[in-house]
């Protein structure tokens, strides 16, 4: 089963087609109802632009912040409310070092990848997917997600391709990337919020 984790619609056609690939579970970037095809959680995206909305993470099953600096990252990877640090660009600067990736696998963060907004930089932004998933599955409990950044159904990407693509760029089993490891990130995080799946 594969988890999409950040998922910009709830149009039928799309979901169906999730659903088609293999997909069990999505959570939504967006408002709206739940959908019925598939098990559908609610996710908090904070960005600069947005901070304040962080006091609102009891609304939603997992909350992630897309770093806008360093500095900021500190503060938020400690922060029991943020359960995943997104990286949805190719920007080194906001990557998080090693020593905070260190205490993100510590406190149960995940580092997630959004596919999409990356892979449309061409050789730049493989590039940059390679070197991040190669030198962040080093550090050792750190918990890699791929979401794809669906809000279209051109958009989608059969995640068994996504899965090759990353074992070509980086020699890793990538598996884990797009099914494993979302899956646990969100059990955990509905745990913290006191839910049992």
């Amino acid at each position: 089963m594969f988890v999409e984790l950040h998922l910009g619609s709830t149009d039928r056609k799309l979901i169906r087609l999730l659903k088609a690939l293999g997909y069990g579970l999505v959570a939504l970037v967006i408002g709206g109802n739940d959908v019925e095809e598939l098990p559908t959680f609610r996710k908090l995206v904070i960005t600069r632009g947005s901070a304040w909305k962080i006091r609102m993470f009891k609304n939603f099953d997992i909350v992630s912040v897309v770093p806008w600096s360093r500095f900021v990252l500190n503060k938020l990877i400690s922060d029991d409310r943020v359960d995943v640090v997104t990286i949805n660009e190719v920007n080194r600067d906001i990557l998080p070092s090693k020593a905070q990736a260190r205490v993100m696998a510590r406190e149960g963060k995940a580092l997630e990848i959004v596919i999409n907004s990356i892979v449309s930089n061409g050789e730049a932004g493989l590039a940059f997917l390679r070197d991040v998933i190669n030198e962040y599955s080093t550090i050792d409990g750190l918990r890699i997600i791929v979401s794809q950044g669906v809000s279209k159904v051109s958009d989608v990407r059969n995640p068994r391709d996504i899965a090759k693509l990353i074992e070509v760029l980086t020699n890793a089993n990538a598996k884990p990337l797009v099914s494993d490891n979302p899956y646990e990130v969100l059990v955990d995080a509905l745990y913290k919020r006191g839910v049992c799946l």
